[in-house]
């Protein structure tokens, strides 16, 4: 019998603590240019076996990450990311959406690689200007920086869901997140939407899921968990029941037909990655605003995505969302008075690009040009979910349109901290 032999490939990289993930962070030079050829080598490199034993990956959805970053062309802009997202035994890599939890590595990475300009002495904090490819959408980070003009690791800084692990923190900043991969802020052009949901058991009535689909910085299908059926609808409920776990995958591919993602449910079980689906509850204490429990490729994640908290965020500062009404009914009363600033500048760049609400009237979505600018609000909501609380902070733009004021997403910052663990080459065969 003829020896099959496979040729030994090397992959320099660094592999990195990105908030709450964890991955491969590989110069894009290093890899095809074709994107298409990126599979073979990242499932290798990762592993391709359901516990990943012959590759580096950590055999959980928020360990078997990619970013791949190189220097821009771009005007403004320092450095082009891409995600990859390999499935853990399932043979793919989805390049459809983005992860904010790697993305909060890609300025650490960017100063440490050199691929920005090393920043003037005695600059305590730079930004660092990504564009994600996934979505064409801009992140503006703040990072620390130490005497030696390097970026600053370690901190004070204490993130949920690393318990007694800190680090300097990393301001994360997703600007105009709107429409990162419909084009539209809501894709169905509605702050609510009912999924009708087929039940598997014979001569049951068909489920009427309450959802809002929205689309900031990744498309989500946002719950509302007391239309589920019980005893699922509780908080408590087993997130890793094979029938819990089916009805929310369910959900999520009749919310990806809605929002134009895929023409079917078989099409849209073809790609785990987006859109992503989270339950809402009311929050259970006054420290939050809304309770939350996100999925990640078919399990229930172990805390919640940072893309997840952007958009979640966004949804709880628009009118008539399943969020706002959960936070606006919840047992605890509300948000918080947002703050009115007047003048724009002091707290958003630029003008939102995709995506508004008509205040009070459902549905509508204002994209006409030269409109009066009211005012920006910035609000700071907070996120409850299993592995604690994350804040976001969120600034929306109101504009005048005749009697109308419209409301976009300007942009949603959130916090996380970063840590570079080992650096060398990852050797794979093909």
């Amino acid at each position: 019998m003829a020896r099959h032999t496979m040729t030994r490939h090397t992959l320099p990289a660094v592999w990195m603590r990105a908030g709450t993930s964890k991955g491969l962070f590989i110069h894009g030079e290093h890899l095809p240019a074709d994107q298409t050829q990126w599979v073979g080598p990242l499932l290798a490199a990762m592993g391709g076996d359901s516990r990943q034993l012959n590759g580096v990956g950590g055999a959980t959805s928020t360990t078997s990450k990619v970013a791949v970053v190189s220097r821009s062309a771009r005007e403004g802009v320092d450095v082009d990311y891409t995600f990859a997202q390999v499935s853990v035994g399932g043979g793919k890599v989805d390049l459809s959406g983005n992860c904010g939890n790697m993305a909060s590595g890609v300025g650490p990475f960017a100063v440490q690689e050199g691929l920005v300009p090393r920043p003037k002495n005695g600059e305590s904090k730079v930004d660092v200007c990504i564009f994600n490819t996934n979505t064409e959408r801009t992140i503006v980070e703040t990072i620390e920086i130490d005497n030696n003009g390097d970026f600053q690791e370690d901190g004070n800084y204490a993130m949920p869901g690393l318990q007694g692990i800190t680090g300097s923190e990393i301001k994360v900043a997703f600007v105009s997140p709107a429409g990162s991969m419909t084009g539209r802020l809501f894709p169905t052009g509605n702050p609510i939407d009912y999924l009708t949901i087929d039940t598997t058991s014979p001569g049951d009535e068909p489920l009427h899921i309450r959802a809002t689909l929205l689309d900031a910085a990744n498309p989500f299908v946002l719950v509302d968990a007391s239309t589920l059926p019980p005893p699922l609808r509780d908080p408590a409920a087993r997130a890793d029941d094979p029938a819990y776990l089916s009805l929310v995958e369910s959900i999520r591919r009749r919310g990806a037909v809605r929002m134009g993602l895929a023409d079917s449910d078989a099409a849209a079980a073809r790609v785990r990655g987006t859109p992503k689906i989270a339950l809402l509850w009311p929050a259970s204490g006054p420290d939050a605003d809304v309770k939350v429990r996100s999925f990640s490729m078919g399990k229930a994640h172990p805390s919640l995505q940072l893309t997840g908290a952007v958009c979640l965020g966004a949804g709880l500062c628009l009118p008539g969302t399943v969020p706002q009404r959960l936070a606006e009914g919840g047992l605890y009363g509300g948000l918080p008075t947002p703050a009115r600033t007047p003048s724009p500048s002091e707290v958003g760049r630029g003008k939102a690009e995709a995506g508004s609400v008509v205040v009070g009237v459902e549905g509508a979505e204002g994209q006409e040009q030269g409109r009066a600018r009211a005012c920006d609000i910035a609000q700071t909501v907070k996120i409850e979910h299993v592995s604690g609380l994350i804040e976001v902070e969120v600034v929306t733009r109101s504009f005048l349109d005749g009697a109308e004021a419209r409301v976009e997403v300007d942009r949603c910052v959130v916090s996380r901290t970063a840590r570079r663990l080992f650096e060398g080459n990852v050797y794979f065969y093909l």
